[in-house]
């Protein structure tokens, strides 16, 4: 496995992952009305581009196969997300000491997230301490995440 900046020839696979591992992951903490409008089952792929574009995700390959992805800018950890298949065989672990190489390099000494209620036993693992829990709304539906920091 490693680790590589991201290659938009991942740019159809980025966002098929986030939407199928927030369906298959997170549906034990959320409802099917709360994980379409987290991730809509029609990827809006040229707005995934654009933004893809912009933020240069971290990716996770292993032959050539992209396993996972996570964004980080400014201290914030955006996006960190786990094929489905691949969750417990240290993809995330490795993700997530990329991030803190990188924040070290560049002095970063306050790391944060806002993550779902899938996701926060993950970080908290690798010391985030929630700071409070939020109620976003995406289409009009509300879903809880957390923002925490480490």
């Amino acid at each position: 496995m490693k680790i590589i900046k991201y290659n938009d020839k991942y740019k159809k696979e980025i966002p098929e992952l986030f939407t199928n591992t927030i369906h298959k992951t997170c549906n034990k903490d959320y409802t099917s009305e709360q994980l379409n409008a987290w991730a809509n089952l029609h990827i809006d792929y040229k707005t995934w581009e654009e933004r893809l574009n912009k933020t240069k995700p971290y990716l996770a390959i292993i032959d050539e196969k992209l396993v996972g992805f996570a964004e980080f800018y400014e201290g914030y950890i955006d996006c960190f997300y786990v094929h489905h298949e691949y969750q417990g065989c240290g993809v995330g672990q490795m993700l997530i000491n990329h991030i803190f190489k990188i924040a070290k390099e560049q002095e970063q000494t306050l790391l944060k997230v806002d993550v779902s209620i899938t996701a926060k036993p993950f970080f908290e693992k690798f010391g985030f301490k929630e700071v409070k829990k939020n109620i976003v709304k995406r289409v009009n539906v509300e879903l809880i995440n957390f923002s925490m920091q480490r």
